[in-house]
């Protein structure tokens, strides 16, 4: 499990409950699973994708639960 700092995201700003948030890795074979878990609301999401690129599913984890808290506080997903 790691714990991550979530402000900066593809070179935008996100407004977060949170400051971190935590990340549990699983390799598979030839593929990574990312757990992504806001620790101040409980919300949960999953990446998969290939083990080669883990930087990439860790980024993809941290962008779905970043969309999940934004629409869950009613700010849309934040990419217009």
């Amino acid at each position: 499990m790691a714990y991550v700092g979530a402000r900066h995201h593809g070179g935008h700003e996100w407004s977060l409950p949170t400051a971190e948030l935590l990340l549990e890795e699983r390799r598979m074979g030839v593929w990574l699973r990312v757990a992504a878990v806001d620790p101040a609301t409980g919300e949960e999401v999953v990446a998969v994708g290939p083990a080669a690129n883990p930087s990439a599913v860790r980024q993809a984890a941290i962008g779905k639960l970043r969309r999940r808290l934004a629409k869950a506080q009613g700010l849309g997903s934040g990419c217009e």
